[in-house]
């Protein structure tokens, strides 16, 4: 990994502010107790960490999407598992954002993306929420142009 790459990575790794509190046991998280935390790089992006810790190993995270949210393309360095729990969300694979490539997917989609594929993603009128589980250490690395 060049240095570049590793300042995006550790850039993107900022982004993830917090961690959540360490496995003891059994933890049953309500939705209203989810505390979320918006992004500053990513403009109608919040973030909260429900399990793990993204910036060492596995982890699992909760993102809201603002309605009409743009996820500029972009890869991960590690597989990640994202699941639809609410709203539409609009994902395409490319590393040039293309509204028309968009597909919409509903609560209970699955995607499943392979570490190093480019991808972007949005909303539209009702927003999205997404759940993200992967083996870590994540980040977000924008697609050169």
């Amino acid at each position: 990994m060049n240095r570049t790459m590793k300042a995006l990575l550790l850039l993107a790794l900022a982004g993830f502010t917090g961690t959540a509190p360490a496995e003891e046991g059994i933890r049953i998280i309500a939705p209203e107790r989810i505390e979320y935390k918006a992004d500053a790089n990513m403009p109608g992006i919040s973030f909260a960490v429900l399990s793990g810790n993204p910036k060492q190993g596995d982890y699992t995270v909760r993102v809201k999407i603002a309605p009409g949210a743009r996820l500029a393309p972009h890869y991960h360095p590690d597989a990640r598992t994202v699941t639809v729990i609410a709203g539409n969300y609009y994902f395409a694979e490319g590393e040039n954002f293309d509204e028309g490539a968009l597909r919409g997917y509903g609560p209970g989609t699955t995607i499943v993306v392979p570490a190093g594929k480019a991808h972007f993603a949005g909303t539209r009128d009702d927003g999205a929420t997404v759940q993200e589980s992967g083996p870590g250490p994540t980040g977000h690395l924008l697609v050169k142009r």
